[in-house]
């Protein structure tokens, strides 16, 4: 397994670096020195399995299997780069994820996939951090709402947006509505991502790794860096 592992990772340009120790399964990103790493750290009383289902060098990604002997360890993972950094986030179980491709798709949320479709967003382009249906940046997509107007009184500003243990991204002007339902317009900055300028309000939705972590059994960790 080590071999294979260490080559799939090696062919879209990271570097694994596999330990054993402690009581679950730890997929992270590391900073060693002055480069990142992926690390895989494995309990020293179970066998687990890793598996790299597909990989895709030219878009530096790579769809990972997890599982384990005796733990109720399992888990699939999209393991790639962004911008400027490695992450890994996981995904739903399922033959439409089995791919990179499949695998980027699943992380949209709902509405995201229907605004791309009824943009007519093909599939090259889908895959693209800005198209007719969405600019992304990191793990927020932000939609476009050209016709919306806000009152003044209505809008904060400088708002942090961060989902639970992130790093914030700092929105020039926000409206919330509530919990679910927000809306961002100018400036979107982040350090390890470029910064956007929205000049229409955008509806902010959050991809759905917060929903495919939840699906990973309670003895896998994954810890994300942003």
């Amino acid at each position: 397994m080590s071999q294979e592992l260490m080559q799939a990772f090696s062919d879209i340009g990271a570097e694994l670096q596999l330990e054993h120790g402690g009581r679950r399964v730890e997929i992270d990103v590391r900073a060693l020195h002055d480069c990142e790493v992926f690390l895989l750290r494995r309990p020293v009383f179970d066998r687990i399995t890793a598996e790299p289902v597909d990989v895709r060098p030219h878009h530096r990604h790579l769809v990972l299997d997890v599982y384990g002997d005796w733990l109720p360890t399992s888990g699939r993972f999209l393991c790639g780069h962004d911008e400027q950094h490695w992450f890994v986030a996981p995904v739903p179980f399922g033959r439409q994820t089995q791919s990179v491709r499949g695998a980027m798709e699943a992380l949209k949320p709902d509405i995201v996939r229907r605004e791309q479709k009824r943009k007519g967003v093909n599939q090259r382009r889908r895959n693209r951090r800005r198209t007719e249906a969405y600019v992304r940046q990191g793990e927020w997509f932000f939609l476009p709402r050209p016709r919306m107007h806000v009152a003044p009184d209505q809008v904060e500003h400088n708002v942090p947006l961060a989902r639970e243990g992130g790093q914030p991204h700092l929105v020039e002007s926000m409206h919330v509505m509530d919990e679910t339902l927000m809306f961002a317009r100018g400036r979107i900055s982040h350090p390890d991502h470029a910064t956007l300028h929205l000049d229409v309000w955008h509806r902010v939705v959050q991809n759905n790794e917060h929903v495919s972590e939840r699906q990973t059994t309670s003895r896998l960790h994954l810890a994300f860096v942003d």
